[in-house]
């Protein structure tokens, strides 16, 4: 048969159509997200999304062997784990369940990203997708093109690969059957410095992906001998914080990223310091900080043991929207619900797509996720 030259530029139109489709992921609509970390390995009986009105989980983290990825060595441990992400999904119908990769101090996705690997890579994360009926991959490659402080390889291709990785990706989870209608979710964990965009394409990535989960905390911590806020929206009272969440996404938006594609990081841990010393609210002092490996600090500890606790005194930066616990000797910087009323009116102003949480766990039953998802949307 021959093809004239009108069927020619015919196909030519819904070819391109189709690509623009197949690349350009859409930005959610205006109904804010709220999603949250899970490890995998939680008992799905303790774990209430649905019922919380949890719209998606990021089940975490598949860890990198070579261009395979596991969730345990122990292949009866990993077999029962993934038996766990099944009864959760089955006993949380109405949450995305989603596959995230990696994680902090994951090493392997550089090797797993170069040309010559980035196939099977891409395969073997898929095939997981597949076989635990989940929907989506969430990829957390924290630092692409970077040794983070000599934990992991690293290398200037990176930056590319990321890209390419992420673009591959899009493209095997497009090609996956959408029974129903399905759409598989991608998504990424991302920095909040300013010298990630030099080793992240940011810009070009996000067409390929339906959010960035913005890791918009640890703006201080256990690294540091002087007290201060873990997430603050704004920058204090005294003009000391160093950093800020809206300086974060102030530098994403100044990038031209969607802010329909950003959900903003809320932490459910604390930091804390010991031996502070002041006459006032304990912040800015130097202290001892405190180890949250060996101490737990979590949101659900902070409920059952400090808030109530008549030693603490609650104090709130109304400038930096952020709230501490100091008792004369010990300083914790944690996530309070006024502070989260801010960040919820926030997410609405700047359109974000709403807030992801790390990590469920930490959180109180009627805690962090439980009020983002009864205000995201009020």
């Amino acid at each position: 048969m021959r093809i004239n030259k009108f069927t020619k530029m015919f196909i030519v139109v819904l070819l391109a159509g189709m690509s623009l489709y197949f690349y350009q992921v859409s930005a959610a609509d205006d109904r804010k997200i709220t999603a949250v970390y899970v490890e995998a390995w939680q008992d799905y009986k303790n774990i209430k999304l649905s019922e919380k009105g949890v719209d998606i989980a990021f089940i975490a983290f598949a860890k990198i062997k070579g261009t395979d990825i596991y969730f345990h060595e122990d292949s009866t441990t990993n077999d029962q784990i993934k038996e766990n992400i099944k009864k959760l999904k089955e006993h949380n119908p109405t949450t995305r369940m989603v596959l995230a990769v990696g994680g902090y101090g994951a090493d392997g996705f550089s090797d797993a990203s170069l040309d010559g690997n980035r196939y099977l890579f891409t395969e073997s994360i898929v095939n997981m997708v597949k076989e635990l009926e989940l929907d989506g991959v969430d990829i957390d490659w924290e630092y692409p093109a970077f040794h983070a402080w000599n934990t992991q390889k690293a290398r200037p291709e990176d930056t590319r690969n990321f890209t390419n990785l992420m673009k591959e990706l899009r493209e095997k989870l497009y090609r996956l059957p959408h029974k129903n209608n399905k759409k598989y979710l991608l998504s990424f964990a991302s920095g909040t410095q300013d010298w990630y965009f030099q080793n992240v394409e940011v810009k070009e990535v996000e067409q390929y992906v339906d959010y960035i989960n913005i890791m918009a905390y640890d703006l201080t911590g256990k690294w540091s001998d002087t007290t201060g806020f873990n997430a603050n929206l704004y920058r204090d009272s005294q003009g000391k914080s160093k950093h800020s969440i809206d300086q974060i996404i102030t530098m994403y938006l100044d990038h031209d990223i969607d802010s329909k594609k950003l959900l903003l990081g809320v932490p459910a841990y604390s930091y804390g310091w010991k031996n502070v010393k002041s006459d006032k609210d304990g912040l800015f002092k130097p202290g001892k900080p405190i180890d949250i490996n060996k101490v737990d600090l979590s949101y659900r500890k902070l409920e059952k043991d400090y808030l109530n606790n008549k030693d603490y005194k609650r104090y709130y930066d109304n400038k930096a929207k952020a709230a501490y616990l100091y008792n004369g000797n010990t300083f914790i910087s944690y996530e309070d619900k006024e502070a989260l009323q801010e960040k919820v009116n926030y997410i609405k102003s700047k359109d974000l797509a709403g807030a992801m949480v790390w990590q469920y766990a930490q959180d109180a039953e009627d805690g962090i996720v439980k009020f983002l998802t009864e205000h995201l949307n009020e």
